[in-house]
């Protein structure tokens, strides 16, 4: 897979450094709609969910926020990277964490669901549409 307007090989697994926006950007090349990454209350992503599963012809997805919410992100920080978010594949269910209430984080995880696939190719695809739908209806 290749940055569509530099060609710089990109590598899905390296997810955190890439842009997915109707297509897979390097970071050097494209930038989120900040309203894509602003944090968002929990009914407002259900909402969100219950759109894209619609548009897509994918059955309902269960999204649940983490039980033991804390306002503080440091929580999900493990020295590197924060835990958004995580997705169950057997039961169709998405785990948003609070630095993860963003509408890239639930594309993302959708995009592990519609998919079945962890970060391949196919899935960055996927996400990168799912993304570009939402941005079109912000």
């Amino acid at each position: 897979m290749n940055c569509p307007r530099c060609g710089i090989l990109i590598d899905p697994a390296q997810h955190g450094d890439l842009v997915f926006d109707g297509q897979v950007w390097c970071p050097g090349c494209h930038h989120y709609d900040e309203r894509l990454l602003e944090s968002r209350p929990f009914p407002e992503l259900e909402t969100w969910a219950q759109q894209i599963c619609g548009a897509c012809g994918q059955a309902p997805v269960q999204l649940h926020r983490d039980p033991e919410y804390l306002p503080d992100p440091k929580k999900y920080y493990d020295g590197a990277t924060f835990l958004l978010a995580e997705a169950d594949h057997d039961h169709r269910e998405i785990m948003l964490h609070p630095p993860g209430h963003q509408l890239v984080t639930l594309c993302h995880e959708l995009a592990h669901l519609f998919t079945s696939q962890d970060h391949t190719g196919d899935w960055a695809r996927t996400c990168a549409a799912l993304i570009a739908w939402v941005k079109a209806r912000l």
